[in-house]
Parts: structure tokens; C-alpha cells; sequence
């Protein structure tokens, strides 16, 4: 049985989604206020619609595709119609949460998704996260519609779209911008502007292609390119040196943090995730921290050097330094890839040692005992949680402390 499929909107990105679904043989009806701008998307498999409530009322999924700015106006005229539960409503607005709309329709079944423009010629990248009352079989059928469009990842953690937001659906901006500045110096460099458009349209086009079918890591292509003595490793070099990877880093960071305010209610709840690691090298010997910290929708970095050191200490001065960085009481979950330091407080060692006035078992000293118990104080002050990760491969925010840490001795040290 086919399914009747609308769109509520038919702007670029909702043009974009209806003309792959066509693909998909489904009866497709479209509501748009300004129906002469959409009319190009006519035909047999397609049928303009007077109101909202004829498509509410003709389809089991409805796609909506109006400005972010619009939602609240138009899920208050879907609220107002006695509409079917069992309507599957899937929404492309960027930075609105799946609360946004279950607060207005609460027993409506909703799957957000965050398309890109690619997704006009079929290449898009879209990720996916599923409301509370939407169910499997409704996210595999939203997941078959996007597939028509290029390619669709699920993500378990509806945070996650704040930062596949800012790479997936902002990072076309950014390539963009990259294949804007090598047409620019290839015309400086008497290549017509014609030529110079396909030539880096192509190159950006095949190197993704090659990249997604080969088994290699992305490193081992980029010095597959770099001969020695070459002319791409001189490229490369100054790439580095100019901190290509950390302007890109930032311009991400920029797009998430922006997904993330624009998703944020007006009652802000102190909720914090900290994300911390430290480095040391020769241990003992010169070391540095960081720490990565998200409270209200907006991301901190700090980070720190020491002259002669240990790990461990390096360790517990992040999760501190993270720490002092609060100014009243929050619900935090700390990140660590130290067993030593979650350990600590999650198997009840320091209740121990100060039991036993802050000694291990037969008067054993304690090392590094001050920040221990600055990190005691700051624990009992706040209601935190500690959450064991694996170092260097589990999760990409203590990849980022185990850098900046590195970073700040490497600074150090050459100074």
C-alpha cells in the first residue's frame, strides 16, 4: 500500500526532499502558501493542496518544511484540527528539539531531521532522531523516505544533532567557501573562471568519492599524496602551520553552539557535562590538562601547563580546573578517561581515606592529596556524576582535552 506523503512548505530544502521522494512512487501532496514558486514540482505523482488540513487530512506522513520561525503558529493550527495519532509528522527545522513539538501536540509522532542542501541532486547527508511516541517501524519508514535524497544516519542522543548539524548541514557552506578560494587563485593564476570551476568542483567531488570507498584511514590518504620533497607536501605544510584543522574546528564548533542556543528553552536548567584529560611526558616530568565544559548550550575550553608533573595529577587538575569553572550548584556528569580518578568516587575510595584521615590503609600517603580533597568538596557541593571513558578511541570530546592538553606542553616546552 502506498503512502500518502505531504509536505507543509516547499521551500529549497523541501523542494529538494519532494523532488527525490518522487522517486519513491508515493502519492505526494503539497501545501505551500506561495503555490506559484513550487508549481515546477508538478505532476502525475504530485497534487497541490488548498490548507493544511486537506493534507492532514489525505496523508499518514507529513513532512514539515516552514521556517523555524513559523512552527509554533503552524503546530497550532495542526492542534486545533481533530487529527489522526496515527499521522507520522517529520520536521526539518534546524535547533527544535523533539520537546518543542510534543509540548504543543503531546501525543503527536514526531522524527526530526536535519537534511543538507545535496540533497537537491539526490548526494544529501541527513541524520535523524526519533520522538517519544514515534516507534521503530515509523523511524525505518522516515529513514527509507531520506534514503531517496542520498544518505541518512540515526543518531540515540538527540544532543548529537547540534554537532551533525554543524557539520553535515553548515559544512556545504564551508566547502563551499574552500572551492570559492581555489577558483579565486587559479583566475589570479590566468585559468579562465569556467575552467577553474570544474577543476575544483571535480577534484572536491572525486576526492570525497575516493575517500568513501576506500579502507583507509583519511591520514593515510593524505600522505598517500605527500612524495617526499614534493609539491602537496609543501601545501599541506603550510595548511598546518596556518592551523587549517583548528579554523575548521572552530568554524564547527561556531555552528553547533549556534544549533544548540537556538534549541534552548527560556527556562535553563544548570546542566553541565565536563570532559577532561591530562598528558604528561617521561611521567614524571613537564605535563599539561583540559577540559572541555557544556552548560547552557555553550561550549568552554581550558587548558593547562605544569613544569614537572604526573599524570595523575594532570588527571585530577582537569576534572578541578573543569570544576571552578562553576558559579553555583549544577547536575554535572564528568567525563574521564582516568580509572584512578572515577574510580575513586564511584567505588567509594575517598570515603575511605577519610575515614581513615585521609590515608590509604596502614597510614599509606596519599598523593596528590590537596587537589583530592578540593576535588571532595567540589563533589559533595554539586550533585556529579562520574562516567569512565575509554582513552584516545571512545568519545571525540576527551579525543579534543587529550590535544589541548599535549598542546599546552608541546607550547611550553618550545617556548
Amino acid at each position: 500500500m502506498k503512502d500518502n506523503i505531504g509536505f507543509i512548505g516547499a521551500g529549497n530544502m523541501g523542494s529538494a526532499l519532494i523532488k527525490g521522494i518522487k522517486n519513491s512512487n508515493s502519492n505526494i501532496f503539497i501545501y505551500e502558501r506561495y503555490k506559484q514558486k513550487a508549481e515546477y514540482l508538478a505532476d502525475s505523482t504530485v497534487l497541490f493542496l488548498d490548507s493544511v488540513e486537506e493534507v492532514l487530512q489525505k496523508c499518514n506522513i507529513v513532512f514539515l518544511c516552514v521556517k523555524p520561525d513559523n512552527l509554533n503558529e503552524l503546530l497550532e493550527q495542526i492542534k486545533s484540527y481533530a487529527i489522526s495519532m496515527n499521522i507520522l509528522f517529520i520536521t526539518i527545522a534546524a535547533g527544535k528539539k523533539i520537546e518543542f513539538y510534543e509540548s504543543i501536540i503531546n501525543k503527536g509522532k514526531f522524527i526530526r531531521v536535519m537534511p543538507n542542501m545535496p540533497a537537491a541532486i539526490g548526494l544529501g547527508m541527513s541524520t535523524i532522531f526519533k520522538g517519544t511516541n514515534a516507534s521503530d517501524d515509523d523511524l525505518l519508514k522516515a529513514v527509507k523516505y531520506m534514503n531517496f535524497v542520498g544518505k541518512t544516519l540515526v543518531v540515540k542522543d538527540e544532543y548529537d544533532m547540534n554537532i551533525t548539524t554543524a557539520i553535515a548541514g553548515s559544512g556545504p557552506a564551508f566547502v563551499f567557501m574552500f572551492i570559492n578560494a581555489l577558483i579565486d587563485i587559479a583566475v589570479k593564476n590566468n585559468i579562465s573562471i569556467e575552467n577553474a570551476k570544474i577543476m575544483a568542483c571535480q577534484m572536491i567531488l572525486g576526492s570525497a568519492k575516493y575517500a568513501m570507498e576506500q579502507d583507509k584511514e583519511i591520514e593515510d590518504l593524505i600522505t598517500s599524496i605527500c612524495s617526499p620533497n614534493g609539491t602537496t607536501i609543501e601545501g599541506v605544510n603550510v595548511l598546518k602551520s596556518c592551523g587549517f584543522e583548528n579554523i575548521v574546528e572552530k568554524a564547527v564548533l561556531a555552528a553547533k553552539n549556534r544549533s544548540i542556543d537556538m534549541s534552548c528553552t527560556n527556562e535553563k536548567k544548570c546542566e553541565v557535562k565536563i570532559y577532561t584529560d591530562g598528558a604528561c611526558i617521561n611521567n614524571p616530568g613537564p605535563g599539561g590538562y583540559a577540559a572541555i565544559l557544556i552548560a547552557n548550550g555553550i561550549e568552554k575550553e581550558i587548558s593547562g601547563y605544569k613544569e614537572n608533573t604526573t599524570n595523575n595529577e594532570m588527571e585530577l587538575t582537569a576534572a578541578l580546573q573543569g570544576l571552578l569553572q562553576l558559579n553555583k550548584k549544577c547536575n554535572i556528569t564528568i567525563y574521564s578517561d582516568s580509572a584512578y580518578l572515577v574510580n575513586a568516587f564511584n567505588q567509594g575510595w575517598i570515603d575511605v581515606w577519610k575515614k581513615n584521615n585521609w590515608t590509604r590503609g596502614k597510614n599509606e600517603e596519599i598523593k596528590n592529596l590537596k587537589l583530592w580533597k578540593s576535588l571532595d568538596e567540589m563533589n559533595l557541593m554539586h550533585n556529579v556524576k562520574w562516567v569512565k571513558v575509554k582513552g584516545h578511541s571512545d568519545d571525540e570530546y576527551n579525543n579534543r582535552c587529550d590535544r589541548l592538553a599535549n598542546k599546552a606542553i608541546k607550547d611550553n616546552i618550545t617556548e
